[in-house]
């Protein structure tokens, strides 16, 4: 005996419409899937593009703090350059005959003191010249045969000296300025600078008299040696 009390009638035109919804909605199920793999293939594929971006602006970034310093650098030395040719134009309007007597050039500049047992017999507290080998007195020593006795010579940064000592090791651009201590001798260290010769007879200017009887006066030193030859710098 069938219990048509509790039978469920169910449209048939309901189910069709619910087989039309369960074929749409598996549909759409492949297509969420096709789309899932499609993003994660892009996302695989952007990552390590996004990652060689980051690296690269990171590169970028301390490569732009490094140009930076060296434009620091670069625009101080140009200071430096444009302040040591004003004072080297300075200098050649003090030398009135530069391009006929007088003279420049960059020399091999170092510093000396006035007595040393490296000396040997020389070590008498005299120049080449016979003078007192007082560093006070502004002397430079020089080789004689490019750079004669009694010049004046203006150095970049020092002043004006007077040529009135030799040394074995002074030969050619080399200048060696008589200094009080070892100390001062060995910060100075060995340093290149634009020096201009007035040899014995061109014109005096106020300003090279003035300057010949200042005490020397001391410079920052730019290179350092460790230790210099006993020979050079030898007074006489």
């Amino acid at each position: 005996m069938n219990a048509w009390g509790t039978a469920v009638v169910v449209d048939p035109r309901l189910l069709e419409s619910l087989r039309f919804e369960v074929a749409d909605l598996k549909r759409l199920r492949r297509r969420l899937t096709v789309c899932a793999y499609v993003l994660a293939t892009v996302v695989a594929g952007t990552l390590p593009v996004l990652w060689k971006l980051t690296a690269r602006g990171s590169q970028l970034t301390q490569d732009n703090v490094v140009l930076r310093a060296q434009f620091a650098q670069a625009t101080a030395a140009l200071g430096t350059m444009t302040d040591s040719h004003r004072r080297i134009l300075d200098a050649t309007k003090e030398a009135p005959s530069v391009g006929t007597k007088s003279w420049g050039r960059q020399f091999v500049v170092t510093r000396y003191i006035p007595r040393s047992p490296d000396y040997g017999e020389t070590n008498d507290g005299y120049t080449s010249t016979m003078k007192k080998a007082d560093p006070d007195a502004r002397i430079v020593a020089v080789d004689p045969t490019l750079v004669p006795y009694g010049s004046r010579v203006w150095i970049e940064g020092l002043g004006w000296f007077n040529a009135e000592d030799c040394g074995g090791a002074i030969k050619g651009f080399r200048l060696d300025i008589l200094t009080a201590t070892t100390k001062e001798s060995m910060n100075f260290g060995r340093q290149k600078r634009f020096v201009i010769v007035v040899p014995p007879g061109a014109p005096e200017t106020a300003s090279t008299r003035t300057e010949a009887m200042l005490p020397s006066r001391s410079s920052n030193a730019r290179i350092s040696e460790a230790e210099r030859s006993g020979a050079e710098g030898t007074v006489g």
